[in-house]
């Protein structure tokens, strides 16, 4: 019975990443996600097995590095700010069991799944951006201001893009070419700008493997032709020659290299970098760097660098999805894409569901 449960669990977790930040809710100003509770239901119901599970090597290096930060934390900050920080860090630690879990266990979720969860998170998209192309009306629930773009559901267009993007590689590798060339005028509607960089690369790396140069130039083409008729609506997001917001992301993560600096070594403890700002909301993104790289520095040091760089690279040498692995660690030199739990846990999910390995 435990195990049906956990299956329809599973799927249920599955589906509803497609509605990302959309199954968010508020319980004392603290955000509380329908995925989250999923996966700790599914955990409770199989926590024999959780004795079972193998923490490796590279997890246990990451565990250190992250041990260290949060000692560092302990020492610097008083232990009541660092409740809701430690949320972070108690996720992620979830979504690790979950997946070390799932890779010992025997369910395996159908193909279907993921397209209808991809299909899900597309036709929220599509809605919005035709029915409600300003977003700037969610700016009081502590939302950036949108004004054009395709924004929805993660209310967000450069994380909505990646979204799409992982769906949209899944689709190609899952033989429905056809329907997956649908999420491809979504993320162009985004104007996400180091997604499409970061897609164009895995796109060219693919076509050289396969030494299919004739159909990359034809698609590239007709990539830069889509892209110069792109609307350009009133909003500076839909500005393709915008400069701001990629100095912006420069400067702020070199002022996190200067303010920090030695501390990278060890890291500072997970998202507690929100304590050395003025605000005292909780924002809807954890705070930190936008290269996951700086921020699993800030976070653990090199030592949770190193371990979390192993574990990733062990999940790629062992993938059937390596298009969609290049992809999650090119986006994530440019936005915390690795640590965003949507992107993250379907990942996870995706690997641990691949029993070929």
């Amino acid at each position: 019975m435990a195990q049906k449960i956990s299956y329809w669990l599973l799927v249920t977790l599955l589906l509803s990443i497609g509605f990302g930040q959309l199954l968010r809710f508020q319980y004392f100003s603290v955000p509380i996600y329908l995925h989250d509770v999923l996966v700790l239901l599914i955990l409770i119901l199989n926590y024999w097995r959780l004795l079972f599970v193998n923490w490796n090597l590279k997890i246990g290096i990451f565990l250190l590095g992250l041990s260290l930060g949060w000692l560092f934390a302990l020492l610097n900050y008083p232990f009541t700010q660092l409740l809701v920080p430690a949320l972070y860090t108690l996720r992620l630690l979830v979504y690790l069991s979950l997946y070390l879990l799932l890779k010992r266990s025997k369910f395996l979720l159908p193909t279907s799944y993921f397209l209808i969860s991809g299909i899900i998170a597309l036709i929220i998209g599509y809605s919005q951006y035709f029915l409600l192309p300003d977003m700037r009306v969610f700016q009081y629930l502590g939302w950036d201001d949108h004004l054009n773009r395709l924004t929805l559901p993660h209310f967000d267009p450069t994380f909505s893009a990646v979204m799409l993007s992982m769906s949209a590689l899944y689709f190609y590798q899952a033989d429905k070419g056809r329907l997956a060339q649908l999420f491809l005028p979504a993320i162009l509607l985004t104007y996400a700008r180091s997604i499409w960089v970061s897609l164009i690369v895995v796109g060219v790396i693919y076509s050289f493997q396969v030494k299919k140069y004739a159909k990359l130039i034809v698609a590239l083409t007709l990539l830069v032709l889509t892209i110069i008729i792109l609307p350009k609506q009133f909003g500076e997001g839909t500005n393709l020659l915008r400069f701001f917001s990629i100095q912006s992301r420069i400067t702020t993560d070199l002022n996190y290299v200067q303010k920090y600096g030695w501390d990278l070594l060890i890291g500072r403890g997970m998202n507690t970098l929100i304590l050395d700002t003025p605000s005292s909301s909780i924002p809807n993104h954890p705070s930190g760097p936008n290269n996951s790289y700086l921020y699993l520095l800030l976070t653990s040091g090199i030592l949770g660098l190193l371990g979390w760089g192993m574990f990733m690279f062990s999940l790629y040498q062992q993938s059937t999805h390596k298009q969609m692995l290049i992809f999650f660690f090119l986006a994530s030199f440019f936005n915390n894409v690795m640590f965003y739990p949507f992107a993250l846990l379907w990942i996870l999910l995706l690997e641990s569901n691949s029993k070929s390995l």
